[in-house]
This record gives C-alpha cells, sequence and structure tokens, in this order.
C-alpha cells in the first residue's frame, strides 16, 4: 500500500465519520450509506473495509457504544452495502439506489434481530416502533444515491490511486 493510497483511505474515513456525526440529531438522516455504496463503487472492497472498520471502530467508541451487539451489526450491514456498491458499480444510480435501500433494510433488521436477543425486547413491538426510522432510513438511502452518486463517483476516481491489477477493485 502506498502513502497516497493510504492518505486517501484515511481522508475517505474522516468524510464518512464527520458526516455521520454531524447529522446524528435528525434520527436516521445520514449519508453514511450513499458514501459506503459509493466508495465500494470506487475505491473497492479491500479499501473500503478498511475505511467501513475504522468508521465502525470510531463511532461506537465515540457514541458509548462498543460492544458486540452494536459493533457486529454495523459491520456486517455497512459492509453489506459496501458489497452492493461494488457488484453494482457498473449499473445504472437507479439499481444503484435500490441496492442502498436494500442495504438500509438489511441494516436495520440485523439491529433487530440484535436488539430482540441481547435486550430481550418484544420484537412487534419493536418493529412497529421502528417503522417510521426504517422508512427514513430507506429513503434518505435512495435518494442521496439518485441524485449525488454521479458526481461523487466522478470525483472520487479522479483523484484516488490507481491500485494493482491483482487486488479486489
Amino acid at each position: 500500500m502506498t502513502v497516497k493510497r493510504l492518505c486517501y483511505i484515511v481522508m475517505l474515513t474522516a468524510i464518512l465519520f464527520v458526516q455521520e456525526e454531524a447529522l446524528t440529531f435528525i434520527p436516521n438522516v445520514q449519508l453514511t450509506f450513499f458514501l459506503i455504496v459509493v466508495y465500494g463503487a470506487t475505491i473497492g472492497i479491500v479499501d473500503g473495509s478498511l475505511v467501513v472498520i475504522v468508521h465502525v471502530l470510531l463511532d461506537n467508541l465515540i457514541m458509548g457504544s462498543f460492544t458486540f451487539y452494536v459493533i457486529a451489526p454495523m459491520l456486517i450491514g455497512y459492509e453489506i452495502a459496501l458489497i452492493l456498491g461494488y457488484l453494482l458499480r457498473n449499473k445504472s444510480e437507479f439499481y444503484l439506489a435500490l441496492g442502498a435501500g436494500i442495504a438500509g433494510f438489511i441494516y436495520s433488521m440485523i439491529f433487530w434481530g440484535s436488539t430482540v436477543i441481547f435486550f430481550k425486547v418484544d420484537p412487534v413491538v419493536y418493529i412497529i416502533q421502528d417503522i417510521p426510522f426504517e422508512l427514513v432510513l430507506i429513503t434518505c438511502n435512495v435518494i442521496t444515491v439518485l441524485f449525488l452518486y454521479k458526481p461523487i463517483k466522478k470525483l472520487i476516481l479522479e483523484h484516488y490511486p490507481k491500485k494493482k491489477l491483482i487486488e479486489l477493485y
């Protein structure tokens, strides 16, 4: 790994982290899934996974939720978004937006399972109360990908250092 590539990974991680913290006052409105989908489509699974892992660890340290039942669902959910971005990178924004919406839904369902298992919460009550928040998250994911994907992808691809062919890209 080159120093330049490492610096870009750090910068992309900082952007991901700062935007999420800046938008925490609005429940489930964030650019996190959008950026992770773009990272999957542009920098690939290996570098994108580094961004996701560091982001999840930092986020949980700052928010005081550094526990397995929070970190594991976040990692799984974000990695799914990253992989969907990678797999759909050559498709239209519509398919990427659909993938981001699906990733948001899967993320919510993983947290649902974690909450029900570890906190012994009534699953039906949790689902009913979580529906508005899920709809906001999914809608935010879809809209941001539809409107911001092309310019941000172009910006990243113009500046991100090219990798060797042997790596996942």
